[in-house]
């Protein structure tokens, strides 16, 4: 079935939600982190955007942006293509991280422009990774309070709000996005007993492998040894499917199998006819 046209905004405003494949953990580190947002403000330059807010989350990211809509496919294209290459050879992988095609919402007045400000910047918050949205480093939140970020246009949103003063009022009310619900499955994604950032501490600590990516050199007796082991941990199934690029469904199978009781070998039959 062919796909459905993407649909253009009229402000030339869009809500775009990058997604890895399979949930896979996109950030490990810093540096991570920090290469996405070096890549994203050099493609900034070269396709001469305007970026409103930026949220980087474990497994997926959100884009407040302004560009021309025959922009958008090949800015996405550039961006993820730089960022994947980077991250490959960092850690020894191939093929994709990223879904496909990637979401995106219209946003089409200064109501629903406010209103995804608001949600990109709480995500964080909802996800339980902290308190405040003020607290999460790698958002575009810390501009809007006057730290140093050439990324982000908040004149645009100050403008809107009516003055810098008023964005942070509104910001304070933490409002969630009308559509809210559209976005839901990235909170069930993230919200665990553990966050994602600290389910890889806890990844690391039981398997001593320096990155994520190495889980496919490992043999599957002790592969399967370690899933048994995170999810003893308090993991969650779909946490530990991100983390090692697994299915939860193999997940499933593997701590089924070591909790089923094994059957009795000849042995064993024999010891408890001879008592009976």
């Amino acid at each position: 079935m062919p796909r459905k046209p993407r649909i253009l905004s009229s402000t030339g405003m869009y809500h775009i939600i990058l997604r890895s494949v399979n949930q896979h953990i996109i950030f490990e580190e810093a540096s991570d982190y920090q290469k996405f947002l070096f890549i994203l403000d050099d493609c900034k330059r070269k396709y001469d955007i305007d970026i409103y807010a930026y949220c980087l989350m474990d497994n997926h990211i959100h884009l407040l942006i302004c560009l021309p809509g025959e922009k958008l496919s090949s800015f996405f294209q550039s961006l993820g293509t730089r960022f994947v290459r980077w991250y490959n050879s960092k850690y020894s992988r191939s093929g994709h991280l990223f879904q496909d095609r990637f979401y995106s919402t219209t946003i089409e007045s200064n109501k629903a422009f406010l209103s995804t400000l608001i949600y990109i910047h709480n995500n964080p918050v909802k996800a339980n990774m902290c308190r405040f949205a003020s607290e999460y480093r790698w958002s575009s939140i810390g501009a809007y309070y006057g730290a140093k970020n050439q990324l982000v246009n908040t004149l645009f949103a100050y403008s809107i709000a009516g003055s810098k003063n008023s964005l942070l009022h509104y910001f304070a009310k933490e409002t969630d996005s009308p559509d809210d619900s559209m976005f839901e499955k990235d909170h069930r994604e993230t919200n665990h007993s553990f966050t994602d950032e600290k389910a890889l501490d806890v990844f690391r600590s039981v398997t001593h492998l320096k990155s994520t990516s190495d889980v496919v050199t490992l043999k599957k007796v002790k592969r399967n040894e370690y899933v048994r082991a995170l999810k003893e941990k308090g993991l969650s199934i779909n946490q530990i499917s991100r983390i090692m690029d697994i299915s939860a469904t193999t997940i499933k199978r593997v701590c089924k199998v070591d909790q089923e009781p094994r059957p009795l070998g000849p042995l064993a039959f024999f010891v408890g006819f001879a008592h009976s």
